[in-house]
C-alpha cells in the first residue's frame, strides 16, 4: 500500500502541474499593442507669391589711371636740376617743373638763331629795295609794257623772303628746344617710379620715371554673358548709369560712386564684355579710392515682373525645388531660373502662387516624404489621431502619459500623439470637405497612396476618400 502511495502521489503532482500550466498558458493576457506611425522630419518652409525683382549686376576689377605713362627727355643733356616732389609717391601739378637738362647748348643756339634771323632779314629788305628800283627804273625809260617778272627782281624777292621764314622757324625750333630743358609735367598726377639723378646724361626718349594722373580715374569691369541679358549697355552709358563701389580700407567697408563711361567689348581671351566707368577726383575725395586698388563692383539691371524670389539654398541642381503638399509631403518641382546670384534666385515659371517652399537645407529626399513643415516662423498645430482599428479594453487618456485601470486590475497607457501637419493647407482640404467641393486631383491621388501604404491619415480625410472611392 505504501508503494502504490508513493508512485501514485508524485504522478499526481505532476499532472497537477502540468494542468495549472496549460491553464495558465491558455488564460494568458493578451499585449497592450501600440500604432507604429511613420515619423516625420521638421523643415522650415515658407509661403510664396509673384512680385517685381530688380537684378543688381555684381562684378569686379581693379582703379587704374585714365592717363599714365613714361616721363621722358625731348632733348639730350645732363641732368643739372631735380624737383623735390619728384620721387615715388610725390603728387605734382599741371605745368610744374620736375627735372632741369643743361640749357646752355640751347641757349647759345638760340642766339645764333637769332642772329641769323636778323642778317635775313636785313636781305630780304635790301632784296625789296632792289625791286622797287627796277620798277622805278622801267618806268623812267620809257618803255612800253610790262616788265618781266626776272626785270623786277621777283624771283630774288620770293627766295629772300623764304630764307626769312626758314630762319623764322630755326629761332622758333632753338626756343622751343630751350624749353624741353626744363621737364614739365603735363598733367595734374603723381610719381609712380623715378630713375634719373643729378648728373646724369639723357638722350632724346630717354626715360626719366613714369608718372599717372590724379584727376579722372577709371574701372574696367567684367560682365557675362548671363548679366548683359539684364541691362541694356548702351541705355546705361548714355544715361550715365551710376555704379556702387565698395572695399574694405584698414578693416573699414568703404563705398564709393562711379559712372559707366564707355563699353571696349569682348576679350577674346576670356569671352567677357567689358565696359569702362569713371571716377572723378578719386584722391580728392573723403576717402580716396587709389590707383591700383581692387574694388567691387554693384550695377542696377531691369526689374523683372511676376516672378517668385527664393533663397538660393532652396534651388536643387540650378533647376529643382521642393514643395510642401496639401497633405504634408515634399515634391520636386522642376522650374525656370530668370536670374540668381549668392543669395536669391529668382524663378520665371514652375511656381504657383500660395505655394508653400522647403527652405531648409536636405540630403537626398524622394517624392512623398512626410513633413513637419514650420511655415514663415508657425509652427504646426497639434491634431491628436484616432485609435487604430482592432484596439480593445483601452481608451484615450485625458493627457498624455495618463494611465487608465480596466475592468481586469492591470493598468495601461495610452500616450497623445501629434497630428499630421494641420498648417493652413490641411485647413483649406477641410474646408473643401465641409464644403462638399471636390479635392484636386493630385491630392486626393497623394492620399490614396498614403492610405495604400498603411501611413497615418486624418479619420475625416481617410472617410471622405473611401466615400468619393465608391
Amino acid at each position: 500500500m505504501r508503494l502504490i502511495a508513493k508512485i501514485l502521489l508524485p504522478l499526481l503532482v505532476l499532472a497537477l502541474c502540468v494542468l495549472a500550466a496549460r491553464a495558465v498558458i491558455a488564460n494568458r493576457p493578451e499585449p497592450s499593442t501600440r500604432p507604429s506611425f511613420k515619423s516625420s522630419t521638421a523643415i522650415e518652409a515658407t509661403r510664396i507669391e509673384p512680385e517685381s525683382y530688380t537684378v543688381t549686376l555684381n562684378t569686379r576689377g581693379e582703379v587704374s589711371a585714365a592717363n599714365e605713362g613714361a616721363l621722358v627727355a625731348e632733348v639730350a643733356g645732363s641732368i643739372t636740376e631735380i624737383a623735390d616732389n619728384f620721387v615715388v609717391g610725390g603728387t605734382f601739378r599741371q605745368g610744374e617743373v620736375l627735372a632741369r637738362v643743361d640749357p646752355r647748348d640751347y641757349e647759345i643756339a638760340l642766339t645764333l638763331a637769332r642772329a641769323n634771323y636778323a642778317q635775313v632779314q636785313a636781305a630780304l629788305a635790301e632784296e625789296q629795295a632792289r625791286a622797287d628800283q627796277a620798277a622805278i627804273d622801267w618806268r623812267n625809260l620809257g618803255r612800253k609794257g610790262n616788265p618781266s617778272d626776272l626785270t623786277l627782281r621777283k624771283p630774288q624777292l620770293a627766295a629772300a623772303r623764304a630764307n626769312l621764314e626758314g630762319a623764322r622757324g630755326q629761332v622758333q625750333r632753338a626756343e622751343l628746344d630751350l624749353d624741353r630743358t626744363n621737364i614739365r609735367a603735363r598733367y595734374d598726377g603723381r610719381v609712380r617710379s623715378k630713375q634719373i639723378s643729378v648728373g646724369q646724361y639723357v638722350n632724346p626718349g630717354s626715360a626719366l620715371g613714369e608718372v599717372f594722373s590724379t584727376d579722372t580715374a577709371e574701372l574696367r569691369l567684367p560682365f557675362s554673358s548671363n548679366q548683359l541679358q539684364h541691362i541694356d549697355i548702351e541705355s546705361a552709358i548714355t544715361n550715365k548709369t551710376p555704379v556702387q563701389l565698395a572695399a574694405s580700407v584698414g578693416g573699414t567697408n568703404t563705398q564709393w560712386s562711379a559712372t559707366l563711361a564707355r563699353a571696349e567689348g569682348i576679350d577674346a581671351n576670356n569671352r567677357q564684355f567689358y565696359v569702362i566707368a569713371r571716377i572723378d577726383n578719386p584722391y580728392g575725395l573723403e576717402k580716396p579710392l587709389r590707383i591700383g586698388q581692387y574694388v567691387e563692383a554693384e550695377i542696377t539691371g531691369n526689374t523683372l515682373e511676376n516672378v517668385f524670389v527664393i533663397p538660393r539654398s532652396s534651388l536643387r541642381e540650378d533647376k529643382n525645388v521642393l514643395i510642401v503638399d496639401e497633405v504634408g509631403t515634399l515634391q520636386s518641382r522642376e522650374v525656370e531660373v530668370a536670374w540668381k546670384d549668392a543669395d536669391v534666385a529668382v524663378i520665371r515659371s514652375g511656381l504657383e502662387s500660395g505655394d508653400v517652399l522647403n527652405i531648409t537645407a536636405l540630403g537626398s529626399v524622394t517624392n512623398g516624404t512626410r513633413v513637419k513643415a514650420t511655415i514663415d516662423g508657425v509652427a504646426p498645430q497639434e491634431e491628436r489621431r484616432g485609435r487604430p482599428e482592432g484596439a480593445t479594453g483601452q481608451r484615450e487618456g485625458q493627457g498624455n502619459g495618463q494611465r487608465i485601470n480596466q475592468g481586469n486590475g492591470q493598468g495601461t497607457e495610452q500616450q497623445q500623439s501629434n497630428g499630421g501637419n494641420a498648417d493652413g493647407r490641411m485647413q483649406r482640404l477641410k474646408s473643401m470637405v465641409d464644403a462638399g467641393e471636390e479635392l484636386p486631383p493630385q491630392a486626393v491621388e497623394r492620399i490614396k497612396a498614403r492610405i495604400a501604404a498603411g501611413e497615418e491619415v486624418p479619420a475625416w480625410l481617410k472617410k471622405h476618400i473611401e466615400a468619393t472611392a465608391k
